[in-house]
């Protein structure tokens, strides 16, 4: 094996390039992600944690607050949280002092009331700088926003997470979505590899402290090699068990082993231990680094990763730090574990998007619907290691979509399932030697798992895919999503039309 390892690390790039690279749609920002003050620190404004139960403190600013005692008393009403609310009269000609009282109230949630003529919007937003609390700008003359608008989209620029109401009825709907906590707030995730560099997909750009900031997650790193001791200590017993309950529910065994299949059912059982013990929501393993290894340090998670997802554990591939955090935001709301996989076409002319990936939940459906039908296959035709090649049901609506690369958007996408062709049996490399290693001679082109998904706006969706890899969930959630996002501080990028395709 050791002559091979020239070969095998050319067919590894030839492989990431064919496969996996193909998708790529977004690349990552020249610039930092971050706004820097003028001593040079990162600045991060993200949205501000809910505090704990249910008690809100709202600030209502404006020239005259009594002139919305009536909103206030609604405000204070609500059943679903108990408001304090605190009125505060600004005058526009000190804003400052104003601005500053705003910041010594220590609110959840700022409500402005801005006088209808007067005051030049630039100013305002120069002075409201570095909130990390969500606003709610309210026009005082419902006919004339224009002001308003403008302070919106200056303070968004910041990275203030402000939103406008055209009524007062739109005060109180937004007031309980920012009231509500970010719907990821202290969820934990841990992933095995060299902090922010993923072999496929590095973060460089981001840290925990933005993550946290912009979502809620904690996210912490462990090296890859802290997996090998751990795996000679599973219960053999247990793995063995999860290795008959996977022979038992395919379809049919392709390719695998025994031998095979146990060693991916120790997996699961590691894996599944560290998530009890540390009560995380996510795990993830930079597999791309020792995918194409002759002696992997540990065997692939791909197995593992089908299980756990099907137990509501977000388990992306390939330590993608942003499809980690969208597989969690996905699955919370909707209740569904994810695919994650590559776009690895966009065909404009059927207004269909191809998507791949070797790991693939079986209960898509949810945990109490019938799992879908599979088989049992090796990884890419290296003859070990071992992959479910799922069979999606067609006429199904799917949402896809993902943050993009500063966490700043979320695309959010509508489809249906359509029949597609079977081609995961087109071999990488043509025209082989007669003397090229058995990797190059069986290793499959595509991965095992392809969902071919009908969707609106094609072109479009191809010039917003979200990078190398999305995720993918039955069923549709639009109102939902926008309203996780907003109160997350990030934008929703969607087609004008958010119905499924007709099957």
């Amino acid at each position: 094996m050791g002559n091979d390892q020239k070969s095998i690390h050319v067919g590894r790039r030839d492989f990431i390039k064919a496969t996996t690279f193909a998708s790529m749609a977004a690349t990552l920002p020249a610039t930092s992600l971050m706004a820097t003050s003028s001593a040079g620190q990162n600045n991060l404004i993200g949205s501000k944690p809910s505090p704990a139960g249910k008690k809100r403190n709202l600030l209502f600013s404006s020239d005259n607050p009594q002139k919305f005692a009536k909103l206030i008393e609604s405000i204070q009403s609500m059943k679903e949280y108990d408001f304090h609310v605190t009125t505060i009269k600004i005058d526009y000609q000190k804003l400052e002092e104003s601005v500053a009282a705003i910041r010594d109230h220590n609110a959840d949630i700022l409500v402005i009331n801005l006088p209808g003529v007067g005051i030049a919007s630039a100013r305002i937003a120069d002075y409201i700088d570095n909130l990390d609390i969500p606003v709610i700008l309210l026009p005082t003359i419902l006919e004339l926003i224009m002001l308003e608008a403008d302070v919106v989209a200056r303070l968004r620029r910041k990275g203030i997470n402000s939103m406008m109401a055209n009524s007062e009825s739109k005060v109180l709907e937004l007031v309980k979505i920012l009231a509500a906590p970010r719907i990821l707030e202290g969820k934990k995730a841990l992933i095995f590899g060299r902090p922010f560099d993923s072999s496929s997909v590095p973060a460089a750009h981001l840290d925990p402290d933005y993550i946290y900031k912009h979502t809620g997650v904690r996210l912490d790193y462990r090296p890859i090699s802290d997996l090998k001791p751990l795996l000679e200590t599973v219960d053999e017993a247990k793995a063995r068990e999860e290795m008959e309950r996977w022979k038992k529910e395919a379809v049919k065994i392709v390719e695998p082993s025994d031998d095979a299949i146990l060693k991916a059912s120790r997996m699961y059982v590691l894996l599944r231990s560290i998530i009890d013990k540390e009560r995380l929501s996510a795990i993830s393993i930079d597999c791309l680094s020792f995918s194409f290894s002759a002696n992997p340090l540990v065997p692939l998670p791909c197995l593992a990763y089908s299980r756990l997802w099907n137990e509501g554990i977000a388990t992306p591939c390939e330590a993608d730090v942003c499809m980690l955090l969208s597989s969690l935001l996905m699955q919370e709301i909707s209740r569904k574990p994810c695919f994650f996989h590559n776009v690895s076409e966009v065909d404009t002319q059927k207004s269909a998007a191809i998507l791949r990936h070797c790991v693939a939940p079986t209960k898509l459906l949810g945990a109490d619907a019938e799992p879908l039908p599979f088989n049992l296959r090796d990884y890419h035709g290296f003859g070990r290691d071992i992959v479910p090649e799922v069979e999606f049901p067609v006429g199904l609506e799917v949402t896809m979509g993902g943050f993009s690369k500063d966490l700043k958007d979320f695309l959010v996408w509508p489809g249906r399932i359509q029949p597609g062709i079977h081609d995961m049996e087109t071999h990488s490399f043509e025209n082989v030697p007669e003397d090229a290693s058995a990797t190059m001679k069986n290793m499959r082109r595509f991965c095992s798992n392809r969902a071919e998904v009908k969707i609106r706006y094609a072109d479009r969706f191809l010039q917003s895919i979200a990078g190398i890899h999305q995720v993918m969930v039955a069923g549709s959630y639009t109102k939902a999503l926008y309203e996780a996002t907003a109160r997350m501080n990030v934008n929703v990028i969607a087609p004008p039309d958010m119905t499924p395709p007709e099957a």
